[in-house]
């Protein structure tokens, strides 16, 4: 009996033992034999969860790799560090989801995927599966400039400044700016009329922006009627070989207003006079000035057919345009106007005068003619058919100093369109001066010295249009415009640009051969 007795303890203890090897408190847990392996079935982007897209997006899994792809249509240009976005998947039922360890909710949960992001999924028994997704963006590569207006309204006046925030995103290539303050407006005169509007803003301080010199003041140029977007950068990259006393700099962006996206924008520096834009003296406002103190500089003076400014006036002889840019309409004194209005209409009339080759009195007393030469042979060569007006045509003076040429502004129209023929020398004072000798010559020699940079300019259009295709192909569906005066507005993109190089080697070859026979 004690016998049977004992056996049967043994038997109960053995039992009791294995028992508790199965619960699910122990070591090893209890398998459901039904539960499924973990999965994603299926992730995609709903537009009620992220507004910005333009429509759903369903991903593509790859069962065999686990990879979660998709490219983001669209035209906003999502960038690196901002495209946080809220995805959508179903799993089995019971199975849980992790990024970076913290638990995932479909439809709630964030997630940035500038970079593949892993996904992790648990079923009930522990068991894992890991998925990478890779969204590819339709991102320009161009830095992203995000301008928001306080009041959130968009900006519709070109006098009414409206106080602002901005945000650029260099992309790595540039310092950021995170949340500046400006004011922004509309700008200039015949292209504030189209869809895309050009902009300017001032920063509080002076701020240095992509790499270019602080200043306060900056300008985004839209190139609407430009189908190569380049016409403004190539002018400005030859004044900028030349020998100009100062050519503005700009950069390639995307801007986002008011959190809508506008395209590509040149992001440029405006006319000014600053050690770090155009160095000459600047006058103080005239009522702070001193008796007795130099007036003769500096000025800056646009000769437009728009004819706009406060202080303006015809010159005496041509009957030109001459608006009196800087100093401004609140700084400028009745002496100061009258000083500069007298000394460019003493310079024509000497220019056009009997004695106007006179080495004591003649016109090169009056003005640089290196200036003029340089700015000649850049706007000959690029057709800069603004001088027909004239346009956008800049003149400055310094404290004691002559009339220059410059600063260049202004190439988006007709630019780069003809292959020979004269046109520059036929406005302003050039038909004058290509009767000096001594004019035609400075002009072969500047010629002679600029052309290598000239003949290189091919390649660097070919070099900017590269990094401006993505960008352009974006612009293009948001301004469908196929009307403009440049003959290429309805050409794909690359054939714009290729049109363009051989338009202006055509013509650096005609004015080669033109200029060296003066």
């Amino acid at each position: 009996m004690r016998r049977l007795f004992m056996a049967a303890m043994f038997a109960l203890a053995t039992l009791f033992v294995a028992g508790c090897g199965k619960d699910d408190t122990g070591d090893n847990p209890i398998k459901d034999p039904d539960a499924e392996a973990p999965a994603i079935e299926r992730f995609w982007f709903d537009t009620r969860n992220n507004p910005r897209m333009p429509s759903n997006l369903t991903c593509r899994i790859d069962d065999a790799t686990h990879a979660i792809t998709a490219t983001v249509e669209g035209s906003t240009p999502l960038i690196p560090g901002s495209c946080t976005l809220t995805p959508t998947f179903t799993v089995p039922e019971g199975q849980t989801v992790y990024v970076n360890g913290a638990r995932q909710w479909s439809g709630v949960s964030r997630v940035d995927f500038s970079h593949p992001v892993t996904y992790r999924v648990e079923n009930v028994n522990g068991e894992v599966a890991e998925y990478v997704v890779t969204l590819s963006f339709p991102f320009t590569g161009l830095p992203v400039v995000s301008i928001s207006t306080a009041s959130g309204l968009p900006v519709t006046s070109k006098d009414a400044w409206s106080k602002a925030t901005i945000t650029i995103d260099g992309v790595g290539r540039y310092d950021n700016i995170s949340a500046a303050d400006i004011e922004i407006a509309g700008r200039g005169n015949s292209t504030w009329g189209y869809p895309k509007k050009p902009y300017k803003f001032k920063f509080d301080k002076r701020t240095g922006v992509l790499g270019m010199p602080e200043h306060k003041r900056w300008v985004l140029l839209a190139n609407y009627i430009d189908r190569t977007l380049l016409r403004n950068d190539v002018a400005f990259h030859l004044g900028q070989q030349s020998g100009l006393a100062w050519t503005p700099h700009g950069v390639f962006v995307e801007l986002v207003l008011n959190g809508e996206h506008r395209g590509c924008y040149y992001l440029c520096e405006q006319i000014r006079i600053d050690e770090n834009r155009l160095p000459i003296n600047e006058m103080p406002p005239y009522d702070e000035m001193a008796a007795g103190d130099d007036i003769t500089g500096g000025y800056i003076l646009e000769l437009d057919s728009y004819y706009d400014e406060v202080n303006k006036f015809r010159s005496a002889v041509r009957d030109l345009p001459v608006n009196v840019n800087t100093p401004d309409e609140d700084d400028i004194g009745a002496p100061q106007f009258a000083y500069i209005r007298d000394y460019f209409n003493e310079a024509e009339k000497v220019l056009y005068g009997d004695n106007w080759l006179d080495e004591a009195t003649g016109y090169k007393n009056y003005i640089d003619i290196e200036s003029f030469a340089d700015i000649y042979l850049i706007s000959e060569l690029i057709y800069h058919y603004e001088w027909i007006h004239p346009k956008s045509a800049y003149f400055y003076k310094d404290r004691g100093g002559k009339l220059c040429a410059g600063p260049m502004w202004d190439y988006d129209w007709l630019t780069f369109t003809q292959e020979s023929g004269w046109h520059c020398r036929n406005y302003m004072w050039y038909p004058r001066l290509f009767e000096d000798p001594a004019f035609r010559a400075m002009l072969k020699e500047r010629w002679r010295v600029l052309y290598p940079s000239f003949a290189a300019t091919g390649g660097y259009i070919s070099s900017k249009s590269e990094t401006l295709k993505k960008s352009a192909a974006i612009d293009r569906t948001m301004w469908a415009n196929s009307d403009g005066p440049n003959d290429d507005r309805s050409m794909a993109y690359d054939a714009a640009v290729s049109l363009m190089i051989r338009r202006f080697n055509s013509r650096l070859e005609w004015l080669n051969g033109e200029i060296n026979a003066l």
